[in-house]
């Protein structure tokens, strides 16, 4: 089982900011490596789950058939790791199984920085290891939260040396409560990368969809959003569904995250890359056209925001 310190993250060195990369975009086995040799990408990013099949006991296993095909397409990029497993909110443990797979993947393919989703989505299942609730679900707005994750996430930085990012979630609860002095959602970003020393993976369709599904501006949420953590952004595309608008990343990027990320990036000093994300089975409808051109947006919209280039 895997454990963590209780000491509290700022007393821990913080990592060095990463080099700064450009535009990114997943890896993704089922398009053609065309795609990434088009010389719109700057950098790849994974997820190591794709690649992995899961144990009985929780584990996960690299396959190494996969690994040695993701390595062949996008190998010659600088690679950047973005989990979905971990649970890093979870009361009773994070998902150890992940980060022991994580340990085994940087040995053999080591990235320059991971991310992970500030919520959790895994409890205690009669076994006692941990079980999947099929979804993530916000955290509490509470000083144990922060005092739990940025423990966390502190740990993380010690263990494998590079920047470590958490990630807003799209969340479609409302009236959630929040301690006087967190605030919200922001506030408790906020709190727990201060704490924690870690970085803000700054998802603006998450964003997008919580501002039109919650009620709030999300030009105003990124006014007071802590940019001086954020190290990468995330755009993608969603739809509609039971009246919520989902962050479903099976399209295009609508029209008023394009706004966003005009609005953000210039906003944030310490960014590394950009995002297009997609997942791997809307990629084929989306087509590699229209997503050559998404790619094409977004490094315009870096170039023009004058964020310095990968050579």
């Amino acid at each position: 089982m895997t454990t963590v310190s209780s000491a509290p993250g700022p007393s821990q060195e913080e990592t060095a900011p990463p080099r700064v990369l450009g535009v990114g975009f997943p890896y993704i086995s089922v398009l053609s490596r065309d795609l990434y040799r088009s010389g719109l990408i700057d950098f790849v990013e994974i997820t190591p789950e794709t690649l992995c099949r899961a144990r009985r006991d929780g584990g996960m296993d690299l396959i190494p058939e996969r690994l040695e095909q993701a390595r062949a397409i996008c190998g010659e990029y600088p690679i950047v790791i973005h989990g979905v497993d971990l649970s890093i909110g979870s009361a009773r443990e994070w998902n150890g199984g992940y980060l022991d797979m994580l340990d085994r993947f940087q040995g053999s393919w080591p990235f320059l920085w991971h991310s992970e989703h500030l919520s959790y989505q895994t409890v205690p299942g009669d076994d006692g290891l941990p079980t999947s609730i099929g979804t993530p679900l916000p955290l509490p707005g509470t000083a144990e939260t922060v005092q739990l994750v940025s423990a966390r996430a502190a740990a993380i930085g010690r263990r494998y040396g590079v920047p470590f990012l958490l990630e807003n979630p799209a969340h479609y609860l409302t009236g959630l409560s929040y301690e006087a002095e967190i605030s919200d959602e922001i506030g408790l970003m906020a709190a727990i990368t201060d704490r924690g020393r870690c970085g803000h993976l700054l998802d603006l369709h998450n964003l997008y969809c919580n501002a039109v599904n919650l009620g709030f501006d999300a030009f105003s949420a990124i006014e007071r959003t802590r940019l001086d953590r954020v190290i990468e952004i995330h755009v993608a595309g969603g739809r509609w569904e039971d009246g919520f608008l989902m962050d479903a990343h099976d399209g295009l990027v609508p029209s008023p995250v394009w706004e966003l990320l005009a609005f953000t990036l210039p906003r944030c000093p310490k960014i590394a890359g950009v995002v297009f994300e997609l997942l791997d089975f809307y990629a084929p409808k989306v087509g590699a056209d229209a997503i050559a051109e998404e790619l094409r947006r977004v490094r315009d919209l870096w170039r023009s925001c004058c964020v310095p280039q990968t050579e």
